[in-house]
């Protein structure tokens, strides 16, 4: 048997979604081989991920000549559906035959924190939004989230926000915002009945858990990111780039660049299209 000091060091590199996805590979990966392990540099933000994860030898930091293998899977192929999925390129990469199940994992999943879960005013339908998103062109304006929580409020619906600190809070949602590590927010959205979203964290944490969903996309693409069992709401594109282009796909975001930057079209953006009103109709559809 290998030592943990020959396995492979994984870079782990992206968002907390991308984080998910790779623990589901690396999931799928032991299943076929239980022999097959990896080391795992150290990056403080995703010792919640991967601390126990079955594929996981040693966290820490690698010697000089160590054999590094690289996640960033957008820049592996062209992004696309089917077998070009983000989930898909990602297990081809470790060496699995695609397509397979996207199964995200998170280990001890089932380990639940209930003095932030008994603390929330759970109603009999409970409604999570996750409007923010690390991208501005991912995200609605907070006006319209404002609208769409009016509505949902006259149903009694309750309705909880769930983020960063940072994020600008959603008038009348129970904000729960900055309260939540990952496990935390994997607990609260387990009780709730729905998910509101854009392309985040949560939208992936909502698949993982089998939770209906309702997700809002402008400037990436559904195709390649999305999950069928969820209801996609598409906005309109003000720029007029087709629908099998991102704004933000690898070959314009050179360094990154402009995955942070707001959208030229300023307040016309695509997000901002969005009708708050064809939200409301698929959660009454939903509910």
């Amino acid at each position: 048997m290998k030592q943990p000091d020959s396995y492979p060091w994984i870079n782990p590199i992206g968002g907390f979604g991308d984080m998910l996805m790779l623990s589901g590979v690396l999931k799928q990966v032991l299943e076929r081989d239980p022999a097959r392990k990896y080391n795992l540099i150290r990056r403080t933000n995703y010792l919640t991920v991967f601390k126990g994860h079955p594929a996981i030898s040693e966290i820490g930091y690698p010697g000089k000549d160590e054999q590094i293998v690289s996640v960033d899977y957008w820049s592996m192929d062209i992004l696309g559906p089917g077998v070009h999925r983000a989930y898909q390129t990602l297990a081809k990469a470790f060496g699995l035959d695609i397509p397979v199940e996207e199964k995200l994992y998170l280990p001890d999943m089932e380990v639940e924190d209930s003095i932030l879960t008994d603390a929330v005013p759970w109603k009999s339908i409970s409604i999570a939004i996750a409007p923010a998103s690390d991208s501005p062109r991912k995200v609605m304006p907070p006006f319209l989230w404002h609208a769409l929580v009016e509505k949902l409020k006259m149903d009694h619906y309750f309705v909880f926000q769930v983020g960063r600190l940072r994020d600008v809070h959603i008038r009348n949602s129970y904000s729960l915002l900055g309260l939540t590590d990952l496990r935390q927010l994997i607990n609260v959205l387990r009780r709730c009945d729905l998910v509101i979203t854009s392309d985040n964290l949560v939208m992936h944490a909502a698949h993982m858990l089998k939770k209906p969903a309702v997700v809002l996309w402008g400037a990436t693409l559904r195709e390649r990111y999305g999950y069928d069992e969820h209801h996609h709401l598409i906005a309109d594109r003000t720029c007029r780039l087709p629908f099998t282009e991102e704004c933000i796909d690898s070959d314009k975001n050179v360094d990154g660049k402009l995955y942070g930057r707001p959208c030229p079209h300023g307040p016309d953006h695509c997000m901002a299209r969005i009708n708050p009103e064809e939200i409301y109709s698929m959660v009454k559809n939903i509910l």
